[in-house]
C-alpha cells in the first residue's frame, strides 16, 4: 500500500481493508467484537506456539476466506510475539481504555479508508505474508473484522514500543488538539515523542530480523 493516499482509490482501499459491506455498528457491539478478536488470537497463538522457533507466528490481522474469517501465519522472529501476544502488548490489549480508543477510531477510518491504509500500512506489512498458510477461524467473516483486527494489532505493537494512547492517535494521523486535557503535553511535544518512539521501535524490530535471519 505504498503512497496510499495518492495511489489508492476508495474502492481499492475498502477492498484492502475488507470493508465489503456496512460497518455501521453500535459501540457496544464493536467493543465486544474487539475483545473477541483479541481472545481468539491469543487462543490460536497458543495452539501454534510450537512454530515460533521455526520463525512462524500467527498474524493477528484477520481476513476474508471463501466463506469464513481466517488468519494466516507470518514469517517473523519469535521476539515479535511481544508486539501482540505477550508482555506490554498484551497488557495494552487488556486495558479497557485501549480497546475503547480503537473503537473510537474505527468509524473515522471506515469513512476514510484511503487514510486508514496509509496510517496502518506499516503494521499490516509487518504481519502480512501473502505466501503463508491460512487457517479458518470457525466463524463467518464480518465486514469490520479486518480493519478492527488491524487497529488492535497497531495499538498493541506501538504500545509495546512505548507509545501511550495520545501518541498512538498521533501516529495514525488523528487530530488530537480538541481532546487534550489539562496536564497533557502540548501537541508539538507529543508529535516529537511519537516520532522518537516510532524510530526506536522500528530499529528494535530491524535488529530482531537481523539477529534471526541475517542481513
Amino acid at each position: 500500500m505504498k503512497d496510499a493516499r495518492s495511489k489508492l482509490s476508495v474502492v481499492e482501499a475498502r477492498g484492502l481493508l475488507g470493508l465489503s459491506g456496512s460497518c455501521a455498528l453500535d459501540a457496544g457491539r464493536l467493543l465486544d467484537d474487539a475483545r473477541m478478536i483479541v481472545e481468539r488470537n491469543w487462543e490460536m497463538a497458543a495452539e501454534v506456539a510450537g512454530l515460533a522457533e521455526q520463525g512462524l507466528l500467527l498474524s493477528p490481522v484477520w481476513e476474508r476466506g471463501s466463506a469464513a474469517a481466517r488468519a494466516r501465519l507470518a514469517v517473523l522472529p519469535p521476539t515479535f510475539r511481544s508486539r501482540y501476544f505477550e508482555g506490554e502488548a498484551a497488557e495494552v490489549l487488556n486495558e479497557p481504555g485501549a480497546l475503547a480508543a480503537v473503537c473510537d477510531v474505527f468509524p473515522w477510518f471506515v469513512d476514510d479508508p484511503v487514510g486508514a491504509c496509509f496510517a496502518l500500512e506499516d503494521t499490516l506489512r509487518t504481519w502480512l505474508d501473502d505466501t503463508a498458510p491460512t487457517r479458518d477461524l470457525g466463524l463467518p467473516y464480518e465486514p469490520h473484522y479486518r480493519l478492527l483486527s488491524l487497529l488492535l494489532a497497531d495499538i498493541a505493537r506501538k504500545g509495546a514500543g512505548g507509545l501511550d494512547t495520545l501518541e498512538w492517535l498521533v501516529s495514525i494521523g488523528l487530530p488530537i488538539a480538541d481532546i487534550l486535557e489539562e496536564g497533557d503535553p502540548p501537541e508539538s511535544e507529543l508529535r516529537l515523542s511519537t516520532k522518537r518512539k516510532l524510530e526506536l521501535m522500528w530499529e528494535e524490530e530491524r535488529a530482531w530480523r537481523r539477529a534471526a535471519f541475517g542481513g
